[in-house]
């Protein structure tokens, strides 16, 4: 639900495309799934809602294993060569249109 809140909010704002459900594969095979691409600005964005650091769905353990194991594999699509940056979005930033429109362009997208 978020991630298509998300995108709506990304074309209301008119940023540039953003590919979803994009995979990175770093050596050694290990395969990343991100939310979006933005291939034109190297940078990934991915939703958070803070859901995801509590059901522990995917990850097994508690909330500070989730996010250790979050921030390696942040780290991990960081070094691939195509990306130069991470964006992280929640719900505070979608809920008014200039919160997500600051972020933005502190990350150098431009948007309207």
């Amino acid at each position: 639900m978020g991630e298509s809140f998300f995108a709506a909010r990304c074309h209301e704002l008119r940023a540039p495309y953003m590919e979803p459900q994009v995979q990175f594969v770093r050596p050694g095979g290990k395969t990343y799934r991100v939310d979006f691409w933005m291939p034109s600005l190297g940078l990934v964005l991915e939703f958070d809602g803070r859901q995801k650091y509590r059901d522990h769905g995917a990850v097994p353990g508690t909330a500070d294993d989730v996010l250790w194991s979050e921030k390696l594999r942040e780290d991990d699509i960081r070094a691939d060569g195509d990306v130069r940056g991470f964006i992280r979005v929640t719900w505070w930033h979608l809920v008014d249109p200039e919160r997500l429109r600051t972020l933005f362009r502190m990350h150098g997208v431009p948007c309207r």
